[in-house]
């Protein structure tokens, strides 16, 4: 997967890739799988781009006690001995009634080389999460543990999110436009369609700072 991530480098400042990524996937008829906009940047100006390491929990009802709670919790906190270099969390949770993620299991993650999360839950410790920059797209917020009240039910298993199904080795594109899913075996196909369409803009742009108008630069290139 790390010769993925240097291919993703070479089409440039990732602040400019997620359209012209999402524009591949339509030119090439493919879904074009974006996660709900209400899914927010913890740090607004970080991008990320990664392979998706996939996980999903659920309340636990009733709650049990903190000492279970530490029993039930244990299999969640061994799932981050197994992330890797350039892997992206993307986490599904149920229920509103406590954090899902927080900066202790965030200092984690990114000892073993996560470079984003994507949470559909709750975050807390959201100070400590931005002291050490690690870039959440989160759905609410919330300070209660979730020991005894949440458990971790399955990992590296197929997640829904909105109408995307985010499946582990998918690539995981997300910066402050939104976040993109593409499905592993598309990837090679879509960046390298994606890298096309980045030198074609680079055209566009100089025409456009020399006073081309955009229709004229649309039928010069195809593409605006």
């Amino acid at each position: 997967m790390r010769v993925l991530i240097v291919k993703v480098s070479s089409l440039g400042d990732i602040i400019h890739t997620l359209p012209a990524v999402t524009d591949a996937l339509y030119e090439l008829g493919l879904p074009e799988q974006v996660l709900p906009s209400s899914l927010r940047p913890l740090l607004p100006g970080r991008s990320f781009v990664g392979i998706a390491f996939t996980l999903e929990g659920a309340e636990i009802v009733p709650p049990v006690s903190w000492d279970e709670g530490k029993v039930r919790i244990a299999s969640y906190l061994e799932v981050f001995s197994q992330l890797s270099a350039d892997s992206v969390i993307v986490s599904k949770n149920t229920g509103s009634f406590v954090g899902h993620f927080g900066e202790l299991t965030g200092n984690s993650a990114m000892r073993h080389g996560c470079v984003g999360v994507v949470l559909d839950g709750n975050l807390r410790d959201t100070f400590g999460l931005r002291e050490i920059g690690l870039q959440v797209f989160y759905r609410d917020v919330n300070p209660r543990s979730g020991i005894g009240r949440w458990e971790m039910i399955s990992s590296g298993q197929p997640v829904t999110i909105g109408d995307v199904t985010v499946r582990t080795g998918d690539l995981v594109f997300a910066e402050f436009d939104g976040v993109l899913v593409v499905p592993q075996e598309q990837i090679l196909t879509v960046l390298a369609k994606a890298e096309e369409i980045v030198g074609i803009e680079e055209l566009v742009r100089d025409d456009m700072r020399n006073g081309v108008s955009p229709l004229e630069g649309l039928a010069r290139h195809g593409h605006i």
